[in-house]
């Protein structure tokens, strides 16, 4: 099982290193058009925390299982990340015998 004490200092190092390319990618481009520092600066940081987010999102797919109900209909499923075998297979067996089923109804 990962530490979670690791998984934040990898965590911030990539926010970081993602908030530090934007604003260098962002600062370059738009100090070509004459913008001004201080506009330019924000900008760099909402590329930089986006493409932060994206790159967070698909390597989190990577490491997450997802067990869903068997039952026809049923819309219930679980997410686990960053766990053991047995850790998995109890939420495979929770997913299997819930109590409450999601039905989603096609109109």
């Amino acid at each position: 099982m990962y530490s979670t004490a690791k998984r934040h200092i990898v965590r911030l190092a990539t926010t970081g290193m993602m908030l530090a390319a934007g604003a260098v990618v962002e600062l370059r481009l738009m100090n070509a058009y004459g913008v001004p520092m201080l506009l330019a600066l924000p900008c760099g940081l909402a590329v930089g925390l986006s493409v932060g987010h994206l790159v967070e999102a698909v390597t989190s797919r990577f490491g997450t299982t997802v067990y869903r109900c068997p039952a026809s209909g049923c819309a219930y499923k679980v997410r686990v990340a960053h766990a053991d075998a047995a850790e998995r297979r109890r939420w495979q067996e929770t997913a299997a015998a819930h109590p409450r089923h999601e039905l989603i109804y096609l109109h």
